[in-house]
């Protein structure tokens, strides 16, 4: 199964596999690997001859076909790039033709939903070595890909911003990088090399002092103050701290402690190498561990579950506004 970088580096090789299927829940990667195809492969005085962009809901198999079997003129290959390729009814009939594509020929279905892996089509394009999946990236991921994107555009962003931004847009990658973009424009212009909490509580409406990371820092260093008081702040703005991403940033952070108490000498290195974490985030994870036991962590995670059952209207008789002190009230009390 090749990688992103080695498709991308196919394509600027000119040697692509003849067929690729782009497949997955996350579409940034699958677009990313389209648009890069369709500016960079064919040149762009043969675009006109040697490239064809079809959308799946206009187009049948024998559409696909007839463009990808067909030679390049004045040029040495032909991009035949399919987007919503999901939407071809009758996709999976291509999969008895793929040996007759030319070797000139670089067909991208852009399939985007999880592939069928009992399908023809994707086990031939398999078996080509042509098939990409295009998955959810990890919570615990977002803050890398925060300052990567920050990097390739000459800004510097701390790991605990990355982490105050992550916690307001979510693993919505597409939503990461327009926001990304706003905010390096805006800091291109005044001359500004470094994104700051303030930057980010300016530009996306997060709350330096009042979100997620700062409730579960609370919670780690058994605040109840600040916990109660960053509650009582959700709380009264239920529509822009739902509680469902609450609860998923809890219960993420607490399922992986339960991991901690196994290691044999838990510690700030051993607990980064375990979780594939930041060192800064290692050491909450060892603050947290010294905060509460396994026992209570277990409770915590139980309780978590209540509250997510509660919140979705399962035996429910706690208001929603409630939820947030209820919830940091239990875990206190574990």
């Amino acid at each position: 199964m090749p990688t992103y970088d080695e498709i991308i580096r196919a394509l600027k090789q000119r040697k692509p596999q003849r067929v690729y299927l782009l497949a997955g829940d996350e579409p940034l990667f699958i677009d990313q690997i389209a648009s890069f195809a369709a500016k960079e492969f064919i040149p762009e005085e043969e675009r006109d001859f040697n490239q064809s962009i079809l959308y799946g809901a206009e187009v049948t198999a024998r559409t696909i076909l007839l463009e990808a079997l067909r030679f390049p003129m004045m040029g040495t290959h032909v991009l035949v790039l399919v987007r919503e390729a999901q939407q071809v009814r009758d996709l999976d009939t291509i999969a008895a033709h793929l040996d007759e594509l030319p070797e000139s020929t670089c067909l991208i279905l852009c399939y985007k939903k999880k592939a069928d892996k009992r399908k023809a089509l994707y086990k031939a394009i398999s078996e080509r070595g042509g098939f990409y999946e295009s998955t959810k990236m990890y919570d615990s991921k977002l803050p890398d890909f925060i300052i990567k994107s920050f990097a390739a555009r000459h800004l510097e962003i701390d790991p605990r911003t990355a982490h105050l931004m992550a916690d307001s847009t979510g693993n919505d990658l597409e939503k990461i990088l327009n926001e990304v973009e706003k905010i390096a424009l805006a800091l291109s212009q005044q001359g500004q090399r470094t994104v700051t909490p303030e930057v980010i509580e300016y530009y996306i409406g997060v709350s330096k002092e009042y979100n997620n990371f700062e409730l579960l820092t609370a919670l780690i260093r058994r605040d109840a103050a600040r916990a109660f008081r960053i509650a009582l702040y959700f709380a009264a703005d239920e529509r822009n701290h739902p509680i469902q991403m609450t609860l998923s940033t809890l219960f993420g952070f607490f399922s992986n402690l339960m991991a901690v108490y196994y290691l044999p000498q838990p510690n700030e290195r051993t607990i980064a190498d375990l979780l594939k974490v930041q060192p800064f985030v290692a050491r909450d994870y060892e603050t947290a561990r010294r905060s509460y036991s396994a026992a209570q962590v277990f409770a915590i995670i139980h309780q978590l579950r209540l509250i997510d059952a509660y919140s979705k209207g399962v035996d429910a008789n706690i208001p929603t506004s409630q939820l947030y002190s209820e919830l940091v009230s239990r875990i206190l009390a574990a």
